[in-house]
């Protein structure tokens, strides 16, 4: 098992902790959380997850993770950043590249490396230097990408999902881009959820088409747009009692709990946020025979995109490098199911199993 590099420090009152889980072809990488509630374990959680996540890969990358305990919009946001950059000064400017997680932003980012004084990218470009200095400059970079690989890897423990009905937990960026990407592949949305409430119509909602139009008009989108839609309104967690094909989870970590997880009416869960299922919900699904895709395969579409450009400089076409990337989500929900099904337990257990030999202890 691989010991964690920790940096952590205070500034302006408000705790931040960098921790790289490990560093393979000299580089780690992992986003950057901006919350209230994250927190050292969590942060040395994801660290961990993001190397899992990027295992299926075949591990172009280490992975790492940031977090600062603080909201993006705190007063002394720009302060905080300058002195992280001066705290994290070795790993950013020697092994480590942080992208966006919760709460953070391109500005930001931008903000952060401008404090150090280098380029995002600034380690990729001393190994090529046409490579551009943003991660969202990179080949291959597309919207939606967490909504894509958690849309492959539920077509591939689920098959074809024309005409599936979908139910979506949460309205941020993943919930959308699950929603855009699925309606591609001609499923219906049936239900979703925010924060306060949820909606659900069995006759579909035009939740791809509202984002798109919220995107288009340069507006955040908001479930406030389908009032018009004829669905039913109830409680945000009510709607996991819906009847429906496939549920994907893209709220945030550990927020259906137990209790919760004995409601599920779907045939599949697909976890396209970090743990959306608590240790106790996964046992209660796994007991429910419920497969559950888990995020360290249907969440990783877009840490795969960014680390196997960051290891190759770039290099990749995008039309191969999104080929190699559904395979391998294909190629882990398939192997995992499989195990999962020989060995009786849960596909997450499966995916360590397979994949314990691709990272280096």
């Amino acid at each position: 098992m691989s010991t964690q590099a920790v940096y952590a420090t205070v500034t302006h009152g408000v705790p931040a902790w960098l921790v790289v889980d490990r560093v393979n072809n000299g580089l780690a990488f992992g986003g950057f959380r901006f919350t209230d509630t994250v927190d050292l374990a969590q942060v040395g959680l994801l660290a961990s997850t993001m190397s899992w996540k990027l295992a299926a890969h075949g591990l172009p990358v280490g992975g790492a993770k940031a977090g600062v305990c603080c909201r993006p919009d705190h007063p002394q946001i720009d302060g905080i950043l300058k002195d992280l950059a001066a705290a994290w000064r070795a790993p950013l400017s020697e092994e480590v590249i942080l992208g966006k997680d919760m709460g953070a932003s391109d500005a930001l980012l931008d903000r952060l490396y401008e404090h150090l004084g280098k380029p995002q990218l600034h380690l990729v470009q001393a190994r090529n230097p046409a490579a551009p200095g943003r991660i969202r400059d990179l080949t291959g970079y597309v919207r939606d990408m967490t909504g894509l690989g958690a849309v492959i890897a539920a077509e591939a423990a689920a098959g074809s999902l024309q005409g599936k009905r979908i139910l979506i937990q949460g309205a941020g960026i993943v919930g959308a881009g699950v929603a855009v990407r699925a309606r591609q592949r001609g499923a219906i949305v049936v239900g979703m959820s925010d924060v306060d409430r949820a909606i659900v119509s069995a006759a579909g909602l035009p939740v791809a088409e509202q984002v798109l139009a919220a995107r288009e008009a340069g507006r955040p989108f908001g479930i406030a747009s389908l009032e018009a839609a004829g669905g039913s309104w109830m409680a945000r967690d009510a709607m996991l009692a819906e009847p429906a094909d496939i549920l994907f989870l893209a709220a945030g970590s550990h927020v259906v709990s137990e209790a919760l997880a004995g409601t599920i009416r779907a045939g599949v869960v697909v976890e396209a946020s970090n743990f959306g299922l608590t240790e106790e919900a996964n046992g209660v699904l796994f007991a429910r025979g419920i497969p559950v895709v888990p995020d360290v395969i249907s969440s990783s579409s877009s840490a795969a995109m960014t680390s196997l450009q960051l290891a190759n400089g770039n290099t990749l076409q995008p039309g191969p490098l999104w080929d190699r990337i559904e395979n391998n989500i294909r190629t882990a929900v398939a192997g995992g199911l499989q195990h999962a099904g020989q060995a009786r337990v849960p596909l997450r257990d499966a995916y360590r199993t397979l994949y314990a030999s691709v990272l280096p202890n």
